[in-house]
């Protein structure tokens, strides 16, 4: 990817404009070129997370000279940097391209893997049986997570099911699966899913929701030796993930930190953000293995396919279309306003309820409503507002019957949540309101019901 005083090590081969091969360790930079960050990327496939082999990667430095990296067979290229903000269009073959920037001198390392959106999408898998809203399907891609190769043999369990990957490294199960509770104060079933192969350390999902709805895992697991494994300190027989879900799972001091990312994020425009845009960004940095708001990972991926993976983090994936398809236009104007107002220089989001929760799983549903309203977005003044939203807004400052607060919020009459107890900051959209209106309402009387009061439209 780099040039000049840049050098670039690829996973197995440095490409310098020439392709000659060079090695760091022999041939370190002089005083005046020391770099400040080294960035590692990965690139894969964005349904799979399956390496892309040979993907390119072009680079401008701060100085406006382009350079060009060419990944190794497992996706992977890493090269040192000197201080200063870099542009990169990542491609590969049959995907489409994509574009993002990151920033040397702030951090020393970036670890960074790109997803790549295929050129042509693959069908959206269905649970069950047509109008069967009792079963949940659970499919996914294993992958070694070094390679970035499909993982055969791996044994996947589903509480009282079991699956297992095939020479793909794809695995599919179905079974039945209670409705979600009419009371918003009572959780849905939980069950955790652990991927097992000899070799490996076990990979553990924690605390997913067990909903009528076609979900698709991509997994990576570690070999016992594994470099990854050891430089992330993770050491044992089993590496856990615990999922989130910000409609359910959101704590008050995360709602605050919640508000806090906003505050600093507005501020950090002068030194990170991009200048006021009137169009959507086309990718977001997602800052991952955070603790709140700080983050050691990033994932960089296309502003759609965050929106179409994120959506069910945020809302309930069986809920009405309207629903969903009000709730993929809030998800998006959200992110994209962060990718104009970065939490730090080398992410713009952070993945956890403190921010707006996302999970590199997809629900077939919330994919749909994400691809029904693509590209479409709410502003205010002109440009993309951030579009707040809590799970319950009634009775938050208006009176019972009302959502919006009166002060921060103008008063918006909202029958069908009268009687509900407030869960949340009461601006934007209601949540649980959004799914009650989706009986007879559209997703645009929606958007428009909860904050056009606000001076806000759907662009």
């Amino acid at each position: 990817m780099r040039k000049q005083f840049l050098m670039i090590t690829l996973a197995g081969c440095a490409v310098i404009s020439s392709c000659e091969k060079r090695d760091t360790a022999d041939h370190p930079a002089g005083p005046a070129a020391t770099p400040a960050t080294r960035f590692e990327f990965t690139v894969t496939d964005g349904i799979t997370g399956f390496a892309v082999p040979g993907a390119t990667i072009t680079v401008t430095s701060p100085d406006g000279k382009e350079s060009r990296l060419t990944a190794g067979k497992n996706g992977v290229a890493s090269f040192p940097a000197a201080n200063g903000k870099f542009s990169f269009v990542i491609n590969g073959e049959g995907y489409r391209p994509l574009e993002t920037y990151f920033s040397g001198g702030e951090d020393s390392l970036v670890r960074a893997e790109v997803h790549l959106d295929p050129q042509v999408n693959p069908a959206v898998a269905v649970a069950g049986k047509k109008g069967d809203a009792s079963a949940v399907t659970i499919s996914g891609y294993i992958s070694d997570a070094d390679e970035h190769t499909p993982l055969a043999g791996v044994e996947v369990q589903l509480g009282a099911y079991t699956a297992r990957t095939d020479s793909r490294g794809y695995f599919t199960a179905s079974f039945p699966v209670g409705q979600l509770p009419a009371d918003p104060l009572a959780k849905p079933a939980q069950m955790d899913i652990s991927a097992v192969k000899p070799g490996y350390i076990t990979h553990v999902l924690k605390n997913f929701y067990l909903l009528p709805d076609a979900y698709t895992f991509k997994i990576a697991l570690r070999t016992t030796a594994s470099p990854s494994a050891q430089q992330n300190g993770r050491t044992g027989t089993e590496e856990v993930e615990y999922l989130r879900q910000g409609l359910l799972d959101r704590t008050a001091d995360e709602m605050q930190q919640r508000e806090a990312a906003a505050v600093a994020a507005e501020n950090n425009t002068a030194a990170y953000g991009k200048a006021t845009a009137l169009a959507l960004p086309s990718s977001i940095r997602v800052g991952r293995n955070c603790s709140c708001l700080t983050c050691s990972t990033v994932q960089v991926m296309s502003l759609e396919s965050y929106t179409a993976s994120g959506l069910d983090n945020e809302w309930i994936s069986s809920w009405r279309a309207a629903s969903l398809q009000a709730g993929a236009v809030a998800y998006r104007s959200y992110g994209a306003w962060h990718v104009l107002h970065p939490i730090r220089s080398n992410y713009d989001i952070s993945s956890t309820p403190c921010s707006q929760a996302w999970g590199s799983e997809t629900a077939s549903s919330t994919i749909n409503a994400a691809n029904a309203t693509a590209g479409i977005y709410l502003s205010q003044n002109g440009a993309v507002f951030r579009s707040e939203y809590s799970a319950e807004n009634n009775n938050a400052g208006c009176g019972n019957g009302y959502s919006g607060t009166g002060s921060s919020w103008p008063c918006i009459s909202d029958a069908r949540c009268a009687g509900r107890a407030t869960n949340g900051h009461g601006r934007g959209m209601c949540q649980w309101g959004s799914s009650f209106w989706a009986s007879d309402k559209d997703y645009r009387w929606i958007l428009n019901h909860y904050y056009n009061p606000g001076g806000v439209v759907i662009q």
